[in-house]
C-alpha cells in the first residue's frame, strides 16, 4: 500500500537511515530507581568516584531492578552497593548499550514495518508496508507481494523493544524481606571525567605583587549528564593498576562557567586526605556530556613577586667550539614568588598559569603563560612568561686547553645588548658540569651549587661585555 506520510514524530538512529516511533521503556518486570542524591569525587588522572543514591519501591521477595543513568565508562568490578537491613543482593550485571541498526532490524525480523521513500525532485515522502524476511548479510523484505533485496529508503519501526537499550543499565537481582521504599547507594569508579587547575595572575609592577586566582576546570566526556551533583576534586595522583575505559566519541566540548564562578565567590572547603588535598565545591554543579565547567578553586590572594630577566647557558668546557660566532638569544622574563602563609598562600596543585598586566592606559594585557608545579604552602614558584624583545645575549668560547686526561680549562665572553629606553638588569646563569673552579672573571659572580651566577646591569641603548675562565676536573 502506498500513501503520503503524515507521521511527525520519530526517533532517528545514527548510522543508516532507520527511524523508530515511540520511546524506550524499562524491561518487563523491572523497577527503575530515580536518583535522589548524586556526588562526584574527581581525581586528576581521569578517574572519578560516583556516589549515586536511589530510592526504590520494592515488592516482597525477589525482583529484577534496572538502574538507568549509570556511566558508560563504569569500572564494573569497582561497584560498591550500600543498602540497609531487609535487602539482599543476589546478582549484579552491567548491561552495555545494545540499541543499534542491526539489533533493531533483528528484533523486527518476520514482522511488518514501514519503509519511507522521498521523491528526489518533489521531496514528497511515501510510506510502504514491508515485511522483514531476513536481515542477515543484507536486508530482504516483502513489499507489495514481491521479495526485494536491500530496498532503498528509510526504515520506520513502531517502537523500541524492551530488551534494547540506548544507554547502559545496571541490572540487579535482589530480595526484599518486606514491601515498601528502600534506599540503595551506588558507589563506583568511572572514566570520562577529569579536572585540572587553571590559574590567572595579575602582575602589579608598582607594588611588585602577583594577585593569583585559581579555577577548577571540570570536563565531562563520560557519555552521560550529571545534574545537580555535589562535586569534590582531589589534588594529587592516586595510584592505579587497572586500565581506564576508552571514552566514547560524543560531540564537541563546550566551555561554560557556573554562576558561582566569580572571583569573589565563596571558595571550596579544603582538607587534607591521606596525603592528598580534597576540595569541596560550595555549590552543586550541572556537568553535562561534552561540557567543561569552571568553578572557583581558591579565593584570590596576593604575594610579593620578583621579576627579572634570566639567560641560562651550558658552556662547552670539554672541547673546543668550532663554527664561528654564536647566535644571540633573548633572556627569559621570569617571575618568582614564595607561597607564604603570611600572604594567604595556599597549596597550588599543578596547572597552567596565565599572566596579565596593565598597559600605560591601565588596560589588562596578556603577558604569557607557564606551568605551575605542585607548590605547597611555604614553597617557591617560578613562572617563565616569555622572552625580552629588546635585550640579547651572545656567548662565545675564547680559549680552550686540555691540561691532562681529567683537567680542562676554558674561557668565554658574554656580550649583552639593550635596545630599550631603560636600563635592564639581566641574571646570567652558567651551568658548568663536573668539579669546577672559577679562575678569573671581570664581573662579580656567585656560585650556586653547579651554577655560576652574575647580575649584569645593561644601560639603555648600551652594551656590556664580560669574560670568565673556569678549570674543570672530571
Amino acid at each position: 500500500m502506498m500513501r503520503k506520510t503524515t507521521q511527525a514524530l520519530c526517533v532517528a538512529l545514527i548510522g543508516v537511515g532507520v527511524t523508530a516511533a515511540g520511546t524506550a521503556g524499562a524491561d518487563t518486570g523491572t523497577v527503575t530507581g530515580n536518583p535522589t542524591d548524586l556526588a562526584l569525587t574527581i581525581y586528576g588522572n581521569g578517574l572519578t568516584l560516583v556516589k549515586d543514591q536511589r530510592q526504590l519501591d520494592m515488592p516482597r521477595g525477589v525482583s529484577r531492578i534496572s538502574i538507568a543513568g549509570v556511566s558508560p565508562q563504569m569500572i564494573a568490578d569497582s561497584l560498591d552497593l550500600r543498602y540497609g537491613q531487609g535487602l539482599r543482593i543476589l546478582t549484579r550485571t552491567l548491561r552495555p548499550p545494545n540499541l543499534n541498526t542491526r539489533s533493531l532490524l533483528e528484533a523486527y525480523a518476520g514482522k511488518t514495518v514501514q519503509l519511507i521513500r522521498t521523491h528526489p525532485q518533489t521531496g514528497v515522502e511515501t510510506t510502504l508496508d514491508a515485511t522483514l524476511v531476513s536481515v542477515h548479510s543484507g536486508i530482504i523484505a516483502r513489499i507489495g507481494g514481491r521479495l526485494v533485496s536491500n530496498p532503498a529508503g528509510t526504515w520506520s519501526f513502531p517502537d523500541i523493544p524492551g530488551h534494547l537499550r540506548a544507554k547502559p543499565a545496571l541490572a540487579l537481582a535482589l530480595e526484599s524481606a518486606e514491601p515498601g521504599p528502600r534506599a540503595l547507594g551506588l558507589h563506583y569508579l568511572t572514566g570520562g571525567l577529569s579536572w585540572h587547575p587553571a590559574y590567572t595572575a595579575t602582575w602589579d609592577k608598582s607594588k611588585k605583587t602577583l594577585r593569583i586566582a585559581a579555577w577548577a576546570s571540570l570536563k565531562n566526556s563520560s557519555g552521560i549528564d550529571y545534574e545537580t551533583a555535589r562535586v569534590q576534586v582531589v589534588a594529587g595522583q592516586v595510584r592505579r593498576v587497572t586500565q581506564a575505559p576508552r571514552p566514547s566519541p560524543r560531540g564537541a566540548v563546550r566551555m561554560m562557567k557556573t554562576e558561582a564562578a566569580m572571583a569573589d565567590s565563596a571558595p571550596p572547603r579544603r582538607e587534607a586526605l591521606a596525603g592528598y588535598h580534597l576540595y569541596t565545591l560550595p555549590q552543586p554543579v550541572n556537568l553535562r556530556q561534552g561540557e567543561a565547567v569552571q568553578a572557583v578553586l581558591l579565593k584570590p590572594f596576593s604575594v610579593p613577586a620578583k621579576r627579572e630577566l634570566v639567560s641560562e647557558g651550558h658552556p662547552a668546557v670539554y672541547g673546543r667550539v668550532r663554527g664561528g660566532t654564536s647566535q644571540p638569544t633573548h633572556p627569559t622574563i621570569r617571575l618568582s614568588f614564595k607561597n607564604e602563609t603570611s600572604a594567604n598562600g595556599q597549596p597550588l596543585p599543578t596547572g597552567t598559569l596565565r599572566l596579565y598586566g596593565a598597559d600605560s592606559r591601565g588596560e589588562s594585557q596578556f603577558l604569557g603563560e607557564d606551568r605551575v608545579g605542585d607548590v605547597p604552602v611555604g614553597g617557591p614558584a617560578t613562572l617563565n612568561a616569555g622572552r625580552a624583545f629588546d635585550v640579547t645575549v651572545r656567548r662565545n668560547q675564547t680559549d680552550f686547553k686540555r691540561e691532562d686526561r681529567s683537567r680542562f680549562e676554558a674561557a668565554f665572553e658574554i656580550e649583552l645588548r639593550n635596545g630599550g629606553a631603560a636600563m635592564a638588569a639581566v641574571t646570567i646563569i652558567e651551568t658548568v658540569p663536573g668539579d669546577w673552579q672559577m679562575i678569573d672573571t671581570d664581573q662579580p659572580s656567585r656560585r650556586e651549587n653547579n651554577q655560576a651566577v652574575w647580575r649584569i646591569e645593561v644601560p639603555a641603548k648600551g652594551r656590556v661585555l664580560f669574560k670568565y675562565r673556569v678549570r674543570v676536573r672530571t
